[in-house]
C-alpha cells in the first residue's frame, strides 16, 4: 500500500540517463520521445497501458514502452497499436536507468536530454494523465514539474522497503 500513498523515487536526470534514454530510442529523428516504463506485475501500471491504448497518439512524437517483466499482452496489443516495446529485467532497469518505480513518464527532446521524469498524475490513481499535455508544454519550451510516481517498487531493493514482510512482494 505504501508505493500507493507515498510518492516514489525518480531517477535522477542527468547525463548518464540521457545517454541511456537515447541508447534504447535510437538515433536522433527530430523527433520528441516519450518511454512509458511499465512494470507487469502492477496495476498502477496496467491503468497507464489502457490510457495509453485508448488516446491517439502523439502527432510529434515517437513513443516506446519498456517493459518490466514479460506480459505477452502488454507486449502484443501495445505493438499492435504501433507503439515500440522492448522488456528490461528488473535489475537492469535500476543498473541502467536508475529507475527504481513504475508507471514512469520520461519525455525527451529531439537533443536527447531528457526534459520530464516523474508520474502521470497528480494524485494517487488519478484519471487525470497528463502525458500529451506534459509534451505540448515542454515542446514549447515550458518548464512543467514533476508529478510523484504513485504505484508499485519495481528494485528488489525499494519491494523490500516498501513491503518488509512480503505481503505484496513475493521473494
Amino acid at each position: 500500500m505504501v508505493g500507493h500513498w507515498v510518492a516514489l523515487p525518480t531517477p535522477s536526470k542527468t547525463a548518464a540517463l540521457d545517454r541511456a534514454i537515447g541508447e534504447l530510442v535510437g538515433p536522433r529523428d527530430g523527433r520528441w520521445r516519450l518511454v512509458h516504463v511499465l512494470y507487469s506485475q502492477c496495476r498502477c501500471s496496467q491503468r497507464i497501458f489502457d490510457h495509453l491504448l485508448s488516446r491517439p497518439p502523439p502527432s510529434l512524437a515517437t513513443e516506446l514502452v519498456l517493459l518490466v517483466g514479460p506480459n505477452e499482452q502488454f507486449r502484443t496489443r501495445a505493438r499492435e497499436r504501433g507503439f515500440a516495446v522492448q522488456e528490461i529485467a528488473r535489475e537492469a532497469l535500476k543498473e541502467r536507468f536508475g529507475i527504481e518505480s513504475a508507471p514512469m513518464l520520461l519525455i525527451a527532446s529531439p537533443d536527447g536530454i531528457v526534459r520530464y521524469a516523474g508520474g502521470y498524475t497528480l494524485q494517487n490513481q488519478g484519471l487525470d494523465y497528463r502525458d500529451l499535455e506534459f509534451l505540448n508544454l515542454i515542446r514549447t519550451g515550458v518548464d512543467v514539474d514533476e508529478l510523484p510516481v504513485y504505484g508499485c517498487g519495481v528494485s528488489r531493493e525499494l519491494q523490500s522497503y516498501l513491503d518488509p514482510i512480503g505481503v505484496k512482494y513475493a521473494r
